[in-house]
């Protein structure tokens, strides 16, 4: 009788698949982590542009709710002697220059906004112009006003607005 020798094979992985699958297994796991982190990041960036227009609304509101005219007859801009909070601005011009942030931002009634928006500048600037509106036919003299809200020296969102006399 003949023996015949039969080859086994082997069944399981060598240690070259093993560490394949290893590399394999870290450049996905790299990959997806890349695009969760990018994906954060957006979120972020999206929450502070939603947050700092919050902000510059609210100080666009609190300025346009004034008149134009200072009602003690100065025609200087910026607050007047005795204007040392924004509770006390009579008029539009004396928030000219005004600026809060980061860390100190507040309501018109001094109540500090949530932690969320406390990293932000805002920026208030005025510039004296005229606008002639096609329709109106005549010219409107008035104030540009201009709020910026930024973050780490970084212009989020920009208001502008004119306030005619």
């Amino acid at each position: 009788m003949r023996t015949v020798l039969r080859k086994t094979s082997r069944r399981g992985f060598t240690a070259f698949e093993a560490l394949l699958a290893s590399t394999i297994l870290a450049l996905i796991a790299g990959a997806v982590a890349a695009a969760i982190s990018a994906g954060q990041q957006q979120t972020e960036m999206a929450r502070d542009t939603v947050n700092a227009s919050l902000l510059a609304r609210s100080l666009m509101d609190e300025i346009e709710r004034l008149p134009y005219a200072d009602p003690q007859g100065t025609t200087t801009w910026g607050p007047d002697w005795g204007e040392t909070s924004r509770r006390l601005y009579d008029n539009i011009d004396d928030y000219a220059n005004y600026t809060d942030g980061p860390n100190n931002i507040a309501d018109l009634s001094g109540t500090n906004y949530p932690s969320d928006f406390q990293n932000f500048t805002r920026t208030v600037s005025m510039t004296a112009t005229s606008y002639t509106p096609a329709s109106f036919g005549r010219t409107v003299s008035g104030v540009l006003v201009t709020v910026t809200v930024s973050s780490n020296g970084q212009s989020l969102i920009t208001l502008q607005r004119f306030l005619s006399q």
